[in-house]
């Protein structure tokens, strides 16, 4: 399940958690634990692909009104890829796309801005 790829521009966070498969997927699918731990309320979160606890694909995208100092708005891609350890617990990877692609908007923009200035 798990790719060795690393996505271009992915921010890639692994790590072992004690606790099953079921239960890290509980904490990543069911509302109220999610808003407490994982996704702020200024944010939408829908579901990509989801294959009950080992991957859950996400995009996030802020609200229209939620820009940063860029005029840019947060649209990214989040995957979790959970697998089972031989002691019972998670193996917890998390992939976070598209921080670069509104980055590269952003300096495009600035760059289209600065020449019109000129």
């Amino acid at each position: 399940m798990s790719s060795d790829n690393k996505p271009e521009n992915a921010i890639i966070t692994e790590c072992d958690l004690h606790e099953g498969p079921d239960k890290v997927w509980r904490a990543l699918t069911e509302p109220d634990l999610v808003a407490r731990w994982l996704v702020p309320d200024d944010i939408d979160c829908r579901v990509m692909e989801a294959d009950p606890e080992r991957l859950l694909r996400c995009s996030w995208k802020s609200r229209e009104d939620e820009r940063d100092s860029f005029g840019q708005s947060l649209d990214t891609v989040v995957t979790f890829e959970l697998t089972p350890t031989q002691a019972g617990g998670t193996h917890l990877r998390i992939v976070h796309e598209g921080f670069a692609r509104a980055a590269l908007d952003a300096a495009n923009d600035n760059q289209s801005l600065m020449m019109r200035a000129a």
